[in-house]
């Protein structure tokens, strides 16, 4: 058959079909570089911090000043549900890119370097929740974005290994403030990449910013999400920071940045096959019996990296990503199949300001535990670890009793 006939085969379906996974390597693409970006930001800056004031406690710190402004997210998913989606994905990462530009030619100044830190995390909070709770709903089909998610998930925890190998290298190699152009390089390639995104304008209704707050709070309020939102709450608390704080612990004992990005590369390459893996991962089980397990995994082998093996940390927090990567595509995925898509904005960055505003106090919670020496700077973490498994455990009890499987399992993917 020659190929004027099999473009005149072509069904509309199939011509969706490419132009959505066309739109989905998009995102990946452009994912891709600005978390390679996240990451390397996520070395660079405690080190030359650490290096500039000796203070694992000001280093942890600093680098907690990204991760605030998620405390302030609904009112950036207010305005991500109110814009194009396209518009605000290519945005956020100029805003970034022009903020490391700054942190490049000020990085020994400490109160600039914060605020550039806190500005940037801004565009940071508007790409998350762009890129992965936006985008996906609106650009893929519903029996298709467990699938999509998965994708997207394992190709950001890919992104986390360049980004820590780029960043100890580069650090290495030329110093914090040629690591910071390239950081500023990525952020902008990143927004490049997005132009090549079909536009998504608004759909929905759109009403005023008091109004989108008090929807997301109601979402937040529905127990199962409440429950859920507790739960990787203080998960976030106690992990929240872990790359960090590990970047900053083994810093101060003089180890090299090269072997410190490679040790954490190595739990990361498990994590993103942990996500790349998670709708294959115990499919039949309901969702509440699935993340208990993964909770519970995840104190035991936070454990094991508390212990001072460095054999045994590399394993511990090999592992603790892999659990980690699974629970987040699990999360995810369900949010996006029980929250309307014209309000998805709105309503994960109230989740959102609960889940992941707790990774600056997990932070500061670890600059403070700093004081402890050996296991016991660990014991806060471990702690609230165990409250979380303890949280999801009653939850998961009193609906398993109430009302068995309550929460509908991932699609399997067709």
């Amino acid at each position: 058959m020659s190929s004027t006939d099999d473009r005149d085969d072509r069904s509309p379906a199939t011509v969706t079909d490419r132009e959505t996974a066309r739109s989905l390597r998009i995102v990946i693409a452009a994912s891709i570089l600005s978390k390679i970006a996240d990451w390397q930001l996520s070395v660079v800056v405690p080190l030359a911090v650490l290096s500039e004031t000796d203070s694992p406690a000001i280093a942890l710190a600093a680098f907690a000043l990204r991760a605030l402004p998620f405390i302030a997210s609904p009112l950036l998913g207010s305005l991500i549900d109110r814009f194009d989606k396209r518009t605000v994905f290519i945005w956020a990462q100029l805003v970034q890119s022009i903020c490391m530009v700054l942190v490049a030619m000020m990085l020994t100044d400490r109160v600039a370097l914060g605020v550039l830190l806190l500005l940037s995390g801004f565009g940071s909070v508007a790409v998350t929740i762009t890129g992965q709770f936006v985008l996906i709903p609106k650009l893929v089909e519903a029996e298709k974005q467990a699938v999509a998610v998965a994708k997207l998930s394992s190709a950001i925890e890919l992104s986390k290994v360049g980004g820590l190998l780029v960043g100890g290298f580069a650090i290495t190699a030329r110093g914090p403030e040629f690591a910071s152009w390239v950081i500023a390089a990525l952020y902008a390639a990143a927004g490049l990449v997005a132009l090549m995104l079909p536009r998504i304008p608004s759909t929905g209704v759109r009403t005023g910013v008091r109004q989108d707050l008090l929807m997301g709070l109601r979402w937040v309020a529905k127990p199962d999400i409440l429950w859920l939102v507790v739960t990787l709450a203080v998960s976030n608390l106690a992990v929240g920071e872990l790359e960090t704080v590990l970047v900053t612990v083994f810093g101060e004992e003089g180890v090299d940045a090269r072997l410190i990005s490679l040790v954490l590369a190595a739990g990361l390459l498990l994590g993103a096959l942990g996500a790349r893996l998670s709708p294959h991962i115990l499919p039949n089980w309901p969702v509440e019996r699935r993340i208990l397990l993964f909770q519970a995994a995840l104190l035991v082998f936070l454990g094991v990296l508390a212990l001072p093996v460095l054999a045994a940390t590399v394993i511990g927090y090999a592992a603790v990503t892999v659990c980690l990567g699974v629970s987040n595509v699990a999360s995810i995925t369900y949010r996006q199949g029980t929250i309307p898509v014209d309000i998805a904005g709105r309503v994960n960055a109230a989740i959102r300001m609960f889940i992941t505003g707790a990774i600056p106090l997990s932070g500061l919670i670890y600059a403070w535990a700093t004081r402890f020496d050996g296991f016991t700077f660990w014991v806060p973490g471990l702690l609230l670890s165990a409250v979380s498994l303890a949280v999801w455990a009653g939850h998961t009890y009193r609906t398993g009793r109430a009302e068995p499987a309550r929460l509908p399992a991932e699609r399997n993917p067709s």
